[in-house]
């Protein structure tokens, strides 16, 4: 007998979409087939979908910026999470200045203990850099560390490397077989840019794309991409906010280079028009938000499937904290909140309302879903077989969808710490019925039946693979 079976839902797979049902035992899938035995406790799922436990692959929880911490710590963080259906995120570590690498490893690591409601992988943030770090990258790959974080910008924050420092990492994260994450601003032009517009009295948020404009994000996407490929490293950027930045990838994809890409649910959904409002300074993040015409292109490559990965920068600021500075962009934290709307946001707008271009129920629109949101971002980060994907033997990791209800979002309906949501008063459809980790059911009808402490560290295995070839699904649709 099994533990727990899903009847008669509609199964988004790896290998496919399929009717029928998902087998429990233990912490693990036992099986996904039609038909199965009985087992100790049963959910009928008939007309709706069973998808991977979400994998944001880009959360700071309790993160430094200005004069403050972000308000969603691991405990908060995670518990947001996993009401939206995220049951992994991977966190960075903060190093401090001069600080061993493996030291600022172990203390996040230490942090996430009895804290987390969901699994979390750790990120390495590289911010100073010597010869002593360099050596510690293999230790850190054993360790379940596998990428490492860069910074192109925040120079007045000791955070951004050179390209010597970024080209020596680079050499020693691809001989230790990790991946190289990068921040891709030119640090240099946007600090000249932001003092320039300090000087002009020019501090209002509407100034706040101008200081860091298109230019500087592709400039320095050129730059890592070009040291990684003389270090045969490959790269991941994060958080790509513009098309000119998209067109370098291409460029470099075009010449057979392996080079991944994220964008964030703020680039497809807002645009800098955000600033011209009272509340502009709520919006205040690093890359800013960009023009409609950047959100169109980077819609259209998710779609195509130029996008690898989905992810939010998950780094909330309360009102009051983003308020400090009086509405002054250069002295304003950058971050918001993302991950508990991340799942519903998605399914909404690039599958169910169709700001994508894809079909409501097509069996294509749930995969592009899935390899975004889970199996890309488990495979590059080293979290595969067990995350990533509703197949045998991997971790019983999932939700339980129903797609039909629609709704508009409130801050006041979400479970982070955060007072405010970016995305207020926007339709989704559908609603998490249930969330199950590892095979436990952690939220059911709304209401956490997990604690603090399930979750646990999940280390990274070195992945020099690419995501998964886009299927080729069948295009009919499938019956509820």
């Amino acid at each position: 007998m099994y533990d727990l079976v899903v009847r008669s839902g509609r199964i988004v797979t790896p290998d496919g979409v399929v009717m029928g049902d998902l087998a429990v035992r233990g912490e693990t899938i036992a099986e996904i087939g039609q038909g199965l035995g009985a087992g100790k406790e049963e959910i009928d799922a008939t007309g709706r979908i069973v998808f991977p436990g979400v994998v944001d692959a880009h959360v700071h929880l309790g993160v430094p910026s200005k004069d403050f911490f972000s308000v969603d710590g691991v405990e908060t963080g995670t518990r947001s999470a996993v009401f939206g259906g995220v049951t992994t995120v991977i966190d960075f570590t903060v190093q401090e200045p001069g600080e061993d690498l493996v030291a600022s490893f172990e203390r996040r690591r230490a942090g996430i203990e009895g804290k987390a409601h969901v699994d979390v992988g750790l990120h390495v943030n590289v911010t100073s850099f010597s010869q002593a770090a360099l050596d510690r990258v293999p230790t850190l790959v054993k360790r379940g560390a596998t990428s490492f974080k860069v910074f192109t910008a925040y120079g007045e924050a000791g955070m951004q490397l050179g390209d010597a420092e970024i080209l020596r990492l680079a050499d020693a994260v691809g001989e230790a077989g990790g991946l190289l994450m990068a921040h891709c601003e030119n640090g240099e032009a946007a600090a000249f840019l932001r003092e320039r517009a300090k000087a002009a009295g020019n501090t209002a948020a509407r100034f706040h794309e101008a200081s860091r404009p298109d230019l500087v994000e592709a400039e320095a996407v050129h730059r890592v991409a070009t040291l990684c490929r003389l270090a045969d490293c490959p790269l991941y950027v994060v958080h790509l906010s513009t098309a000119r930045g998209l067109e370098v990838i291409r460029r470099f994809r075009g010449e057979g280079w392996t080079i991944h890409a994220e964008t964030c649910p703020q680039y497809l959904l807002l645009d800098r028009e955000r600033y011209e409002g009272e509340d502009g300074h709520l919006y205040v993040v690093h890359p800013p938000l960009r023009t409609a015409a950047d959100r169109h292109a980077l819609t259209a490559a998710v779609t195509e499937g130029e996008i690898d990965v989905l992810a939010t920068d998950h780094a909330p600021f309360s009102r009051a904290q983003k308020g400090a500075a009086g509405g002054d962009f250069t002295r304003t934290p950058g971050g918001m909140p993302g991950v508990e709307t991340l799942f519903l946001l998605t399914f909404s707008r690039l599958v169910a309302l169709g700001d994508g271009g894809l079909t409501p129920r097509s069996n294509a629109s749930l995969l592009l879903l899935a390899r975004i949101l889970a199996e890309n971002p488990a495979r590059l980060f080293g979290l595969v077989p067990a995350k990533g994907a509703l197949r045998k033997g991997a971790d019983a990791d999932f939700l339980v969808f129903d797609p039909n209800p629609i709704r508009r979002l409130r801050t006041a309906d979400l479970h982070g710490a955060a007072d405010w949501c970016p995305f207020e008063d926007f339709e989704v459809r559908g609603e998490i019925r249930s969330v199950y980790l590892r095979g436990k059911r952690v939220v059911e009808g709304g209401q956490l039946h997990g604690a603090p402490g399930d979750g646990r560290f999940v280390p990274g295995r070195t992945v020099p693979e690419a995501p998964a070839a886009p299927a080729e699904p069948a295009e009919e649709e499938v019956a509820d």
